[in-house]
Formats: structure tokens, sequence, C-alpha cells
């Protein structure tokens, strides 16, 4: 049986090896995502006929699921896929991908005819925008949030930005500590380990390689947002966070991060929306060039 190793940040150099020999526009496989959601399921890898596996489950009593392999030659795919397979008969599991993108929706048909069935999960499909579009915010589809940003401006106009480096990010941290204490109401399961993986992400924010930043109003900190690239063409926003009682903060933080860490990449990929309604519209109000459709995959035979 295939055994599986649960990531840890020391498999960063590995996984990127694996990630760069495929181009893709997924924000669910990027080293980044996965650290900041380890502590929230469990996630694990193992290498496969040259190609990287990451299984993902959710709790002991939850179907695991996988992603589809990276790296390696297409047939080096073919035999890895085979050989799961295998395995989750084995281990009397079913064999699910998850987050499938077209191209490798396409390659499992050619490749597998009539072995699995198929779904797209609009919920999960990631949301891309061009980054020129974001910085400028230029023209009517624009209007509201360019007003936002105005108001910003015009309230602020001595604001200032740093990116996060090793010598500030425990401001960043302690801002996120304070704000995350004010969480009105039940906090979800999803906010807590949503906390976690902020947290966990700061703390170890340079062996990530993550690019970021805050804004600053009187030497307070009102927002902070970092990612990291994923290709030649994209980054994905991972964090972004704000106090709301400076109005245009989510606007300035979200310029602000394109302008001074992303403005050389074409794309921002701000990840899906979960299903969840006000996070749809809000992701839909900045305008998408297009969406990442994500189908999931179900091992028939």
């Amino acid at each position: 049986m295939i055994e599986y190793k649960k990531i840890s940040l020391e498999d960063k150099a590995l996984f990127d090896s694996y990630l760069k020999q495929d181009f893709f526009y997924l924000s669910d496989i990027s080293f980044g995502n996965l650290y900041i959601w380890h502590q929230a399921r469990e996630i694990s890898f193992a290498i496969i006929k040259d190609s990287l596996v990451i299984r993902t489950c959710y709790g002991a009593d939850q179907q695991p699921f996988y992603f589809y392999p990276i790296g390696g030659t297409q047939d080096d795919k073919i035999k890895c896929i085979q050989e799961l397979i295998k395995d989750c008969k084995e281990k009397k599991e079913r064999l699910e991908f998850h987050s499938l993108e077209i191209k490798s929706l396409q390659a499992l048909q050619k490749s597998f005819d009539g072995l699995f069935s198929f779904k797209p999960n609009r919920d999960r499909s990631d949301y891309i925008y061009s980054i020129k579009e974001l910085i400028e915010l230029s023209g009517r589809k624009y209007h509201k949030k360019k007003n936002h940003l105005n108001q910003f401006l015009q309230n602020y106009p001595d604001f200032t930005y740093e990116s996060i480096n090793q010598s500030n990010k425990d401001k960043v941290l302690s801002i996120w500590k304070k704000w995350f204490s004010q969480t009105q109401g039940e906090v979800s399961e999803g906010l807590k380990n949503e906390n976690i993986g902020i947290m966990n992400a700061l703390n170890h924010y340079e062996s990530l390689g993550f690019k970021g930043g805050f804004v600053s109003v009187s030497g307070d900190i009102v927002g902070f947002s970092f990612g990291e690239v994923i290709n030649s063409e994209m980054a994905v926003i991972h964090i972004e966070k704000a106090d709301s009682n400076y109005r245009g903060a989510y606007q300035i933080i979200n310029q602000q991060l394109l302008l001074n860490e992303f403005s050389s990449i074409a794309f921002a990929n701000r990840e899906e929306d979960l299903g969840i309604e006000g996070l749809r519209r809000a992701k839909m109000s900045y305008n998408p060039t297009f969406l990442v459709e994500k189908f999931e995959a179900i091992f028939e035979a």
C-alpha cells in the first residue's frame, strides 16, 4: 500500500521542484495554500511514478480525496493514476480527484475512458483578475471601488505602505491577534482555522516565500495582505484583512499590494467563494477576467 507523509515546512523545496514542472492556475496546490490550511485538515503526499500526489482528508470519518498528479510526463501521470486505482481498491476507498482543471479532466477522459464520472464544482472556481485593472480601477465597471479608494485617499493622504519582512512581521501578527480577539459572536470553525493559518504563515513568512505588505495610518495598521507567485503569469492572494472602520481600507490594501508586490505579473488569483453568497458577490464585484473552472472525478469501475 502507498504510504503518505503529512506535509511540513521542510517539504517546500520538494513541492516546488514538482510544481514548476507543470503550468497551472489552481490556487489549491500551491505550497503556501497547503501550508496555511495543513492544521485544518490532514494534507499528506507521496511520490508515485515520478509524480507528486497530494491527499487531503477532513476527518477520520470522511472520504479522502486527491489532486491530479503533479510533475513528470503524461505517461508518468497515467502510471501514477493506475497505482492510485490499485491502492484505493486495496484500502477499500473510493478514488476521488478534486479541483481538476479542464485539461486534467480531458486527460482522464482520454486515458481512462468511461472509468470516471465527472461533475463541475462552481463553489470551488478560482476568481482571476487583471492586476493592471485592479491597480488602476479605471472605467465604469470599477466606479464604486474607485469611489471607496478615493475616499480613503482623501481622508488619509499620509498613509504609508510597507512590505512585510523579518523586521515588521511581528507588528502585523500583533494587529491580527487584536482584530481576531474582537470578532463578534460565535467564532466558526472556518475562522478558527484561518486564524491558525495566518499565524503560521506570518511566523514562517520568509521560509514560505510569501510577498505582502500592510497599509498604516498615523502608525496604526489598517490593512494587510500577502500571497505568492505560482507561475510567470499569476500570483495567488492568500490573505487580505482590513479594519472596516476605515472606509476604503480593503480597496487601498488590495491596490497597494498589487502595485508594490505583483505589478510585473498579469493576473491575481483570489481563490474561491466556497458557495458563500456574500463572498461570491464581493468577488464578482471586482470584475474577474475569468474563472478557473474546477471539476471532481470519481472512479466508478
